[in-house]
């Protein structure tokens, strides 16, 4: 994959839509500050191609873009493709695949025809990609990108580690992935096997019960023989005394319809006792109503009068009722337009109590404002100062992060002169682990000291770094505060110039309603006061009142005279219902005397009839009780068969039972077959898993996926740092070697590497400075490659984010070397930067830089 263009807009830090052309160079730095924008440009490519960078969610959207976009033109066997990738906020994200019409050297990828290769789904599109690529995103980054701190995490491991470093690069995790599943399922198997044997072993037990179950059964159905006679005997003696019981109900209905017949008779005769009382009642009231009979007819006719009387003064009082109508809306209007003007002075002379306040506080209002000006000039003097903080603040974190990666160099070539010392200290034999020399005493005594002055000044160096550091962290801290401090202020300058808009707004107010006032409100209170004062208001309703008041008073009403008359009238108003009373008990004493008569007659005849009744429920009632005596308890009889039925019941549950126990036994026999049956396979497939276990675990099909490509990354490993060492070294892994036990036959699993010089053969460990480097750059290189061979794949572009910052200057001019010399193996190298005085180490650079409106870069050729 050669990347030719990239488009991108509102991603990470790049704001504004902006491009870069890669056709003009095959090899260029990429530098700028930290935080610059350097990787988010890399970033922006793994996103195009897989939708994954260091985010993958809206994250990714610079905070003043509705929409994170990207496209990226790439050449890939001899065809042009385009990706487009947008991430709209709040929606889903869009892909877009294309390739160019036609072959490369035919047509130019601006101006051509471009198909789409966008399948149904992102995710279809998406696995089109990456088939067409060979690579997923995993791959591509271990593959191309050579990320800071990780070129030399393969070599640095010790021997036992470095297999799994490889196996992480080769992507083998999944076969650990395999092992686990296979596992999880042979456990499944084991513990369905467990429960199986366990099945079994309570089949066993039930089976070693059948003698016993049959016994029992034979005895239960003997038992249930026995209770069914007793059940039997118990049921006849109830239906015996049932019919006798049938007999006694008959007789018991008889003497239920006697009572009844006898309380209805009882009832009767009660009605026509409380009927002649009633009566007799009534006779008597009659004949005392009629003793007061000349009183109620006297004060009848004085009720007549009074009503006569009553009519004439309510006629007068109706016409007194209409000239109150009249007064009432007169009185209503001249109360209205009184409660108008005063309602109208009581708020005009608020008015002039607020007028008064107002001018009492313009005065402070103007002293506010005159405080608000001089605070707010106060602040925007120390405001000022915020520009020179910004410069001071970067210019430290600068220096923090050149001292920071120095600082790591230094840690690294001082561990790596520990371990020298140790191996020179301990060393025996005649040649020198560290040159190669003959290894004699002066030999020894002079490399230590050299070795040992070369750490005191690295560490002299590395402490002096640090206690800089401490102190641009400290620096860095206060001008933090003071960029609080500034934000702070910020806030109350705005809220001052919104206090001072809000004081210069409240005066003028004030201003204006107090000039209101003294034109209008002033002159308008004192007319209002003079009207209430004089009466001089509703005058036509005044009139209109006076004349209505001098006809009422010459109508003469008399409302006690009235008032009298009613009162009186309602005393008598019960002489007219009394009289009516008196005239109907004239015509009703005669019918009620001869009703009283013929209810007296028809009592006693009902009172003989009901003592004849009484004597014969007496004796049937008797009968019955004698009866019910010489039968026995049913209730008892019942309880007794039903207690032989619950018998019965529950000795037929417990022979079904016994019978259930027995047959189930020719079940457990045939379900005791299946089982064993079912655990032989279980147990052949639990044999398989184990198998599937140890041939994807990591002695298994991974490591022969690694010996397979050892051989691919030693080749390949070689011929690079051939070149690197101009034929000087070469490597050799060792997978296999012999125990210090030397009993032992096997072999010991590792992976050691082996360094051939003009010196001989050394293991890795024994190298530091830029040999080790041109060894780590060589195998992390191979590594590369083989892994994108294993997808089908070449490796056609090659990212350095190495961190040139750590590197001391030799370092730095060895990586600079390595990249010259395989620069031809590639199509396209991108080295990422920020140190101003590599720039010139390269045919081209892309400036990164940040502004106002975000990242932008330039390209220098």
């Amino acid at each position: 994959m050669i990347p030719l263009h990239l488009q991108l807009a509102g991603f990470l830090s790049y704001r504004d839509a902006i491009e870069l052309d890669f056709t003009p160079f095959n090899i260029a730095c990429i530098s700028g500050y930290n935080g610059a924008g350097k990787s988010s440009l890399l970033d922006a490519i793994t996103w195009a191609l897989f939708g994954q960078a260091r985010k993958r969610d809206e994250a990714l959207i610079n905070l003043q873009s509705k929409a994170a976009e990207v496209a990226f033109t790439f050449q890939y066997e001899q065809n042009i493709y385009r990706v487009l990738r947008s991430l709209p906020r709040g929606k889903s994200t869009l892909l877009e695949f294309q390739v160019l019409d036609g072959r490369l050297e035919s047509h130019n990828q601006r101006d051509g025809n471009w198909h789409p290769l966008t399948e149904r789904s992102m995710r279809e599109t998406q696995a089109r990609i990456e088939q067409t690529l060979r690579l997923d995103y995993e791959t591509f980054i271990n593959a191309s990108f050579f990320l800071q701190g990780k070129a030399d995490q393969f070599t640095q491991q010790n021997p036992a580690k470095r297999k799994e470093v490889l196996s992480s690069v080769l992507g083998l995790e999944h076969w650990e992935t395999y092992k686990e599943r296979t596992a999880e399922r042979r456990r499944t198997l084991e513990e369905e096997v467990h429960r199986i044997d366990g099945q079994l072993e309570e089949i066993e037990t039930e089976l070693a019960e059948e003698q016993p179950r049959r016994q029992r059964l034979q005895d239960l159905e003997a038992e249930l023989g026995r209770l069914r006679k007793n059940r039997q005997a118990q049921e006849d003696a109830v239906e015996s005394i049932r019919k006798s019981l049938s007999l006694i109900e008959r007789q018991r209905a008889l003497v239920e319809s006697l009572a009844a017949t006898l309380a209805r008779a009882r009832a009767d005769l009660s009605e026509l006792q409380g009927r002649l009382a009633e009566r007799e009642a009534a006779r008597v009231s009659q004949i005392e109503l009629l003793a007061h009979a000349a009183d109620i007819e006297a004060a009848y006719r004085e009720w007549q009068s009074l009503r006569a009387e009553l009519e004439n003064w309510e006629a007068v009082a109706a016409r007194f009722r209409s000239y109150q109508e009249k007064r009432q809306p007169l009185l209503r209007s001249l109360e209205a337009e009184k409660a108008r003007l005063e309602q109208e002075q009581q708020g005009l002379l608020q008015e002039q109590q607020k007028v008064q306040q107002q001018r009492a506080s313009m005065k402070d209002l103007q002293a506010q404002i005159a405080d608000a000006q001089n605070l707010l000039a106060e602040i925007e003097s120390k405001l000022a100062q915020r520009h020179e903080l910004e410069e001071h603040k970067e210019a430290a974190r600068q220096q923090h992060a050149l001292l920071k990666a120095e600082n790591e160099a230094l840690r690294a070539d001082m561990e790596q002169l520990k371990a020298r010392i140790e191996t020179l200290q301990a060393a025996e034999g005649a040649a020198c682990p560290v040159c190669g020399q003959p290894l004699s005493a002066e030999h020894r005594a002079s490399t230590l000291k050299q070795l040992r002055a070369e750490g005191k000044e690295k560490g002299d160096r590395f402490r002096n770094n640090k206690a800089r550091l401490q102190e641009l962290e400290e620096e860095i801290k206060r001008v933090e505060e003071q960029f609080e401090t500034l934000s702070v202020l910020e806030a109350e300058q705005r809220a001052r110039a919104s206090k001072l808009t809000e004081l210069h707004t409240q005066l003028h107010g004030l201003e204006q309603a107090t000039a209101q006032w003294e034109a209008v409100g002033q002159k308008r209170l004192k007319e209002v006061e003079k009207a209430l004062n004089s009466g001089q208001y509703a005058l036509e309703a005044r009139k209109q009142l006076a004349r209505v008041d001098e006809e009422l008073a010459q109508l003469g009403y008399d409302a006690a005279a009235h008032d009298a008359a009613r009162s009186r009238e309602m005393e008598l108003r019960t002489a007219e219902s009394r009289f009516r009373e008196v005239e109907a008990a004239r015509a009703a004493l005669q019918p009620i005397q001869d009703e009283v008569a013929s209810l007296k007659s028809n009592l006693a005849r009902r009172q003989s009839e009901v003592a004849l009744q009484e004597q014969e429920y007496e004796k049937v009632a008797a009968e019955l009780q004698a009866a019910r005596a010489a039968i026995p308890d049913l209730d008892q009889a019942e309880r007794q068969l039903y207690d032989l039925q619950e018998q019965e019941n529950r000795l037929n549950q417990e022979v079904g039972g016994a019978q259930q126990k027995v047959a189930v036994l020719d079940i457990l026999r045939e379900r005791k077959a299946g089982l064993r049956s079912r655990r032989e396979t279980l147990m052949l497939q639990i044999a398989r898993h184990k198998t599937l276990e140890r041939a994807f675990g990591k002695d298994g099909v991974p490591a022969l996926l690694i010996e397979q490509a050892l051989p691919q990354i030693e080749a390949r490993a070689n011929e690079l740092l051939d070149r690197l060492s101009e034929g000087r070294m070469s490597i050799r892994f060792l997978t296999q070697t012999s125990y210090k036990d030397k009993k032992r036959q096997d072999l010991r699993e590792t992976l050691e590497i082996q360094i051939s010089d003009m010196s001989g053969v050394r293991d890795y460990e024994m190298y530091s400075g830029g040999e080790a480097f041109r060894i780590n750059f060589a195998i992390r290189l191979a590594l590369s490659e083989v892994l994108a061979q294993r997808k089908g794949a070449r490796l056609q572009l090659l990212v350095i984010d190495e961190g040139f910052g750590s590197q001391d200057a030799n370092g730095r001019q060895r990586l600079i070397e390595a990249i010259n010399l395989v620069k031809d193996d590639f199509a396209k190298i991108l080295v990422i930067t920020h140190l101003d005085e590599l720039k010139d180490a390269f045919p081209a650079r892309i400036e990164v830089e940040k502004t106002e409106r975000g990242s932008t870069f330039q390209v220098i050729a």
